[in-house]
């Protein structure tokens, strides 16, 4: 494959996927919380079930370091009410799921130059593996069709998902996906997200590590759909509380970044799916989004006007329309 090498080298910065020289964080005691519920196994998945009885399951696959808590609450509420079951999880090396410590940082020489090279590069785990993971959510659920709203890095797992597991998915709303077209720039706004310092290495003081989230949280804020900064510190503080770990971002990142192109995952997608993405994206240009779109058979493209690069509140509606779109055109399909 042909590989821009800054551009994917851009993404990771932006993704805190950078290798560090210390040892990979923990978790701390706020994982302990009696809203959290816990998938047992060699890998352990923190994840809250919103379920009502009835209720239409709709798993939540967040992006690259993004945590339970980083979900609005106005979405899992407007889901609720529209007869949804929101599930949201910490994915591996995200939160209060297990951290592979062990494994240390990527390599990102060998890995790049694998990519280079069209060899597959060695990585601690898959885009496989991170697409069994929300299987087994599923499966502790006994959930036998579930729909998935993913956002950003999210959107990797839930193609790999879609097509290893089709029978598995009731339809796709997609957020910010990157497609792997490396013709297509990442950062696509250089600029803005050259702002964002370096990531803080994982031992960092909490508030050298609050201060990095939110740089880069007003970084990917769009003209309009826009949270307040004191909203991006007040959600930077409670996700440090719960977990900093540079380490295990890059090796989320490494997971995807290794995957390349995911565009031949895409074309394999076969449930009903809307994808979504912010016209004013500074990370992942909304062509990425539309090239997705148009990748994923009969898939519908809908840019917002205002929208970067983040999950502000207002966008929850949106999004619930959007699955609301997905329900009816699996039901039409199946008449």
């Amino acid at each position: 494959m042909r590989l821009q090498f800054p551009a994917f080298a851009a993404l990771c910065l932006a993704s805190a996927c950078l290798p560090m020289p210390a040892q990979a964080g923990q978790p701390n005691n706020s994982c302990g919380s009696a809203a959290l519920s816990y998938v047992e196994g060699e890998v352990r998945l923190a994840y809250i079930d919103h379920g009502q009885p009835g209720g239409h399951p709709v798993l939540l696959v967040g992006g690259t370091d993004q945590q339970i808590i980083e979900w609005p609450a106005q979405l899992i509420l407007q889901l609720q009410q529209k007869g949804y079951r929101p599930i949201r999880y910490d994915p591996r090396d995200v939160g209060c799921s297990t951290h592979l410590e062990k494994a240390g940082a990527p390599d990102w020489g060998k890995i790049f130059g694998a990519l280079m090279s069209g060899a597959q590069p060695q990585v601690p785990y898959s885009l496989n593996d991170l697409a069994a993971d929300a299987l087994r959510i599923l499966d502790t659920l006994s959930i036998d069709r579930a729909y998935i709203v993913a956002a950003s890095g999210g959107t990797a797992t839930a193609a790999e998902l879609s097509s290893k597991s089709p029978d598995r998915i009731a339809g796709l709303v997609l957020l910010m996906p990157a497609s792997g077209d490396p013709t297509i720039p990442i950062p696509a706004d250089p600029a803005k997200m050259g702002t964002v310092p370096p990531p803080p290495a994982s031992q960092a003081p909490t508030e050298e590590v609050v201060a990095y989230r939110v740089a880069l949280g007003l970084a990917l804020e769009g003209a309009e759909f826009r949270r307040a900064e004191e909203e991006i510190q007040h959600q930077a503080i409670l996700a440090t509380d719960r977990d900093w770990d540079p380490d295990g971002i890059a090796r989320s990142g490494a997971a995807i970044l290794a995957a390349g192109d995911l565009r031949r995952l895409f074309k394999q997608v076969s449930a009903p799916t809307v994808v979504l993405h912010g016209l004013d994206d500074p990370l992942i240009s909304p062509a990425h989004g539309q090239t997705v779109a148009a990748t994923v058979p009969g898939a519908h493209f809908e840019g917002i006007a205002g929208l970067g690069h983040s999950f502000p509140p207002m966008l929850a509606s949106k999004v619930v329309d959007a699955l609301e779109r997905v329900r009816a055109a699996g039901q039409e399909a199946r008449k």
